[in-house]
């Protein structure tokens, strides 16, 4: 087994503020399911988006390959469990790209200012 981890700390108000010039933000960003979960949020809303971003970016460091081509933000779903605990979905593309992925654990906090989360992703050996 391989273990990899990822991390990363977005400011909120770029988030809220690359949001408010372009609805194309979301949708080239989010999924969904997490856009209507944000929304849903309506005082924490620029919170909960930059948190997801930020999970996103984790994972993708976790992957160890940031975002390039073949790896982009709405391409990792981030949603949360009955009980409120954020799991990670990969797109199909991803999921052929990384057949070797078993788990992918993730953790999420903000503030008012900062969004931060990490990622942990278990590997099989080959």
């Amino acid at each position: 087994m391989r273990i990899s981890c990822g991390t990363d700390i977005v400011e909120n108000k770029r988030i809220l503020d690359a949001v408010n010039r372009s609805e194309k933000f979301l949708l080239k960003n989010f999924t969904p399911k997490e856009i209507s979960y944000c929304e849903s949020k309506k005082a924490v809303m620029a919170q909960s988006l930059a948190a997801r971003f930020a999970g996103k970016e984790a994972v993708a460091k976790a992957l160890g390959t940031g975002f390039i081509g073949f790896v982009q933000p709405v391409q990792i779903e981030i949603l949360n469990d009955e009980k409120g605990k954020p799991y990670v979905v990969l797109g199909e593309d991803l999921k052929k790209d990384f057949p070797d992925i078993t788990e992918i654990s993730i953790s999420l906090s903000h503030c008012n200012d900062y969004s931060v989360a990490y990622a942990v992703i278990t590997f099989k050996e080959e």
